[in-house]
């Protein structure tokens, strides 16, 4: 029980680590906010949901609370919780991705970008994800040939992360998934 107690206050630090890396709270836009994802991975058969909700209390100060689900044997739990987690954090802060979101208010649909470490954007259509605005596209690395990543990008400053995340391998002539984190909810009010 003490080994799950300490996995949960983990998480607890993963989740406010995760959001506070990618400068969300510098520029979150004040109101109330609900965003849940769904965290998967190859590894194991249950996914996780992640839900971080803020509150306005005065001024500058919020409370954020964080929960995390899921349901799985003992050594899913006490392997795949905080390895989802951490590669949800190594993903969201990977250089890549960090480097597209600094043109990301640029970034029109349907064109290509090579950013400045070598990694090409291919930026598709616009779409919606849980009512939230996004472009979707693919991102290639050369640091990493076989993996792309697909990826949601949204202007929405109260989404702590990117709405889709997907991490495929290339596995012989195919792509493979073998992580996921996908905004399944959102909601905001002033």
């Amino acid at each position: 029980m003490k080994r799950i107690f300490v996995c949960a206050v983990l998480v607890g630090i993963a989740v406010g680590a995760l959001a506070q890396q990618g400068g969300f709270f510098q520029n979150y836009p004040g109101g109330t906010s609900k965003s849940v994802y769904r965290i998967t991975q190859e590894k194991s058969a249950y996914p996780m949901l992640l839900t971080m909700e803020i509150q306005p209390i005065a001024g500058e100060t919020f409370s954020v609370k964080t929960t995390n689900e899921v349901t799985g044997t003992r050594t899913d739990l006490e392997r795949g919780v905080l390895e989802g987690l951490a590669r949800a954090q190594l993903e969201v802060n990977s250089e890549s991705l960090l480097a597209l979101r600094k043109f990301l208010p640029d970034i029109q649909p349907n064109t290509v970008y090579v950013l400045p470490n070598g990694a090409r954007f291919a930026a598709g259509e616009r779409d919606k994800i849980a009512g939230v605005d996004v472009i979707r596209g693919v991102l290639t690395d050369p640091k990493k040939p076989n993996q792309r990543t697909l990826v949601a990008l949204t202007l929405n400053k109260a989404v702590p992360f990117p709405p889709l995340l997907q991490i495929d391998e290339r596995r012989g002539l195919a792509f493979v998934t073998v992580f996921t984190l996908e905004l399944l909810e959102f909601s905001m009010r002033p």
